[in-house]
């Protein structure tokens, strides 16, 4: 089984006396998340998550994440292919030799 990995940018309302930690740690509780940060910039959070497929990945941000109380809007980015994981460079070509170039 291959699993379907995603980026999820979240914007969050802050909430009186938790700012975003109340909404940031539901978001975590959650088994599909694998990481979750605040982030400066466009949006709040940055949620890192995994699912059995994109229909999967897709069904948990519409149903869970989307729903919570505070969770203004997602944006999704399915991650296609891995070059570079964990500080290790993953080159292989498509037949599992390394590519070569010039």
């Amino acid at each position: 089984m291959n699993e379907v990995h995603a980026v999820i940018e979240l914007k969050i309302t802050p909430q009186r006396d938790s700012g975003f930690g109340r909404i940031a740690e539901k978001v975590a509780r959650y088994e599909q998340v694998e990481a979750c940060f605040l982030m400066s910039g466009a949006y709040d959070l940055l949620v890192f998550v995994k699912g059995d497929s994109l229909q999967d990945v897709a069904q948990f941000v519409a149903q869970d994440l989307s729903t919570i109380d505070g969770v203004l809007s997602t944006a999704t980015h399915f991650m296609l292919k891995t070059y570079k994981a964990s500080g290790v460079l993953d080159m292989q070509g498509e037949d599992g030799r390394l590519a070569v170039t010039p």
